[in-house]
């Protein structure tokens, strides 16, 4: 049926055999490199797409619930800021999480640190946390595991540290050790901010670390161990400060202690017109609070979260009274934990008469500014005759809205008011590995013009991240800087 072909017809059509298979061959090369490039024009445009997409996020511009004032971008590009300190009008020190302290000058952020810590622990919440300006004193709170002088013990610890170094106008000289303290078990709460109260001493809020002891108010847990407090010492020396509510015997573990009770804060601020302390602390999940910090004051941590009405079975009587203690309902509440962080006082007319000596609070997990009117005598937010907010929590968006002065920050770190009376909010984005800004929140028409290209710098690299880091990147759900718990948290 189908006729044999002979050799000799082979050879005769082996040339057009082997002109249709040089075609073929390449048409599929042809073909195959046709989608390739089409594939990395694809891969090219997706690639541009979240850049610029990410771009637009890191530049997004933090908006002001007030039309009058706006937020300007004075730096990005920072790394893992945690605090900040004026030297003067100029003249900012900045704080990065991994030991660095540099010098913003004149809105421009040095190239070199001026300062580089060594040893430093900064997985988790740990890490170089608080700094204080007094005259030529600067003081620094820092997670370590070395020590900046000799004579210091370090084989096999990680301790909390406050540090004073002189400052001679341009070096950080000269340190010395006033506050040595525990820095676990947990890696989080670890506290860390300081501040300069109106009686020249020393105050330092110090997380729990997750232990449960008798500042922690567990009656029958260890005895008191430097955590979940405030300290109040001679920022000459590190001794206890006279006058602290609890002992005068510099022998007694509780002579150094302000308040205790505390879970974790990351601001303390005191009230230009009365002298009062005040502090923000973080909830587990629930129950961020602002307190006024009376001398002696026990937050009620761990028994306590929130107002005592909402922690059934619970009574003062359930709690750890040391003698010249007390227990007081925070002055306004979250129900819902959001890693409330810095707290400040606004001592400034720069925004107007209303909002002067007004209280502002940051959040880390948002990125929130959010801004209370202190009551008549100023032991409160004057919140009472407010329909939504009389019980004095937030416990909705409604609620969280009417107390909202600012958002799109990323997350806030640190809130501070210039010398000059402007407000400067520092930011750490948790989802970019710290990325950080500074801005400055000035009336509409001041600064420069709002379409305005940011600073944007690139921090030297600080010592390179060890294995460690590999455990901080995936413990940064928990560097949310509180309002949040960790695998270590059961």
């Amino acid at each position: 049926m189908f006729e044999l072909i002979t050799n000799q017809e082979r050879l005769l059509l082996l040339p057009t055999k082997l002109v249709y298979d040089t075609i073929m061959t390449y048409r599929n090369a042809l073909s195959r490199i046709t989608y390739m490039m089409s594939a990395l024009t694809m891969a090219l445009s997706l690639i541009l797409s979240f850049h610029i997409s990410s771009s637009s996020q890191a530049l997004a511009q933090p908006s002001i619930n007030v039309p009058s004032l706006r937020a300007e971008l004075v730096l990005d590009g920072l790394s893992s800021p945690t605090s900040i300190a004026f030297l003067d009008e100029n003249n900012i020190l900045l704080l990065e999480k991994e030991g660095s302290v540099r010098l913003i000058s004149n809105g421009q952020l040095q190239p070199q640190p001026l300062l580089q810590l060594e040893g430093v622990e900064s997985n988790n919440e740990r890490g170089l946390l608080g700094i204080e300006v007094m005259d030529d004193k600067v003081f620094l709170y820092v997670t370590e595991s070395g020590a900046q002088v000799e004579g210091v013990p370090t084989v096999g610890d990680v301790r909390n540290r406050v540090y004073s170094y002189t400052w001679d106008g341009t070096s950080l000289t000269n340190p010395q050790l006033l506050v040595d303290l525990p820095a676990g078990p947990g890696t989080n709460h670890q506290g860390g901010k300081l501040k300069l109260g109106p009686d020249n001493q020393l105050y330092v809020i110090v997380g729990e670390m997750q232990r449960e002891g008798q500042l922690q108010n567990f009656q029958n847990g260890p005895p008191p161990d430097d955590t979940g407090v405030i300290l109040r010492v001679n920022p000459a020396d590190g001794s206890p400060s006279p006058s602290n509510p609890f002992s005068s015997d510099p022998a007694n573990p509780l002579s150094k202690y302000y308040a205790y009770g505390i879970r974790n804060g990351f601001g303390i601020e005191f009230d230009p017109v009365t002298g009062q302390l005040w502090d923000a602390e973080n909830g587990e999940d629930v129950f961020d609070e602002i307190n006024l910090v009376e001398p002696g004051f026990n937050s009620g941590w761990k028994q306590i979260m929130g107002p005592i009405a909402a922690n059934p079975g619970v009574s003062e009587s359930s709690l750890v009274n040391f003698p010249g203690s007390q227990y007081a309902d925070p002055v306004f509440s979250w129900s819902e934990s959001r890693g409330v962080t810095d707290i400040e006082f606004f001592n400034s007319t720069a925004f107007g008469p209303s909002y002067e000596n007004g209280i502002f609070v940051g959040d880390i997990t948002s990125g929130t500014l959010f801004y209370f009117e202190p009551n008549a005598d100023r032991t409160g937010v004057a919140l009472e005759s407010d329909p939504l907010l009389s019980d004095l929590i937030a416990d909705s968006d409604e609620e969280i809205s009417s107390v909202t002065f600012g958002t799109g920050f990323t997350g806030i770190t640190d809130v501070e008011t210039s010398p000059d009376g402007n407000m400067y909010i520092l930011t750490f984005d948790r989802g970019a590995e710290g990325l950080g800004s500074l801005y400055r929140i000035l009336s509409a028409g001041e600064g420069d013009a709002p379409g305005a290209p940011p600073v944007t710098v690139t921090p030297p690299s600080v010592d390179e991240q060890d294995e460690a880091d590999t455990e901080e990147q995936g413990a940064d759900d928990e560097a949310n800087v509180g309002g949040e718990d960790n695998e270590e948290e059961q």
